[in-house]
């Protein structure tokens, strides 16, 4: 049986290797090394699916200060972040059930916005659960 938990400090490799699936390398310590300060000043909530003692999944919601708007008073926005599953538990409604975790809290916490960055995958996913693409995002890295 697949249960969901929530992520601590202790999860940090973990999680880093959703981030970064089948990658190596510093960037992955990096992340993993940031992770237990986020979680500790509640910038970074996470999930994880566990079978058997295994995680084979998970899902975070990043808490991002913001500024209030016209239509969302609340200065504290969410991005969903690192959901994955791996591949033998895919199309079991692992994803979804993380999601579900992760969007009950973002609703306990009154976030009025969510947003996040999808590959094809995932796209149909996020659409049932209301999640609707935009056409007026933009980026530019200073990198």
């Amino acid at each position: 049986m697949i249960q969901i938990r929530l992520a601590g400090p202790e999860d940090a490799a973990a999680i880093a290797s959703h981030r970064y699936p089948g990658e190596s390398g510093g960037h992955l310590a990096v992340y993993a090394d940031w992770l237990p300060g986020a979680m500790s000043d509640g910038r970074y909530l996470g999930w994880l699916a566990m079978q058997g003692g295994q995680v084979i999944g998970g899902a975070g919601l990043l808490l991002l200060h913001w500024q209030p708007s016209r239509t969302d008073p609340n200065p504290v926005r969410g991005r969903v972040v690192n959901v994955f599953v791996e591949a033998e538990f895919r199309r079991q409604g692992v994803a979804r059930n993380l999601l579900q975790t992760l969007l009950a809290e973002a609703r306990n916490l009154r976030l009025g916005v969510l947003n996040l960055g999808s590959n094809a995958e995932g796209r149909s996913l996020y659409n049932s659960l209301g999640f609707q693409a935009s056409e007026t995002e933009m980026w530019l890295s200073l990198m």
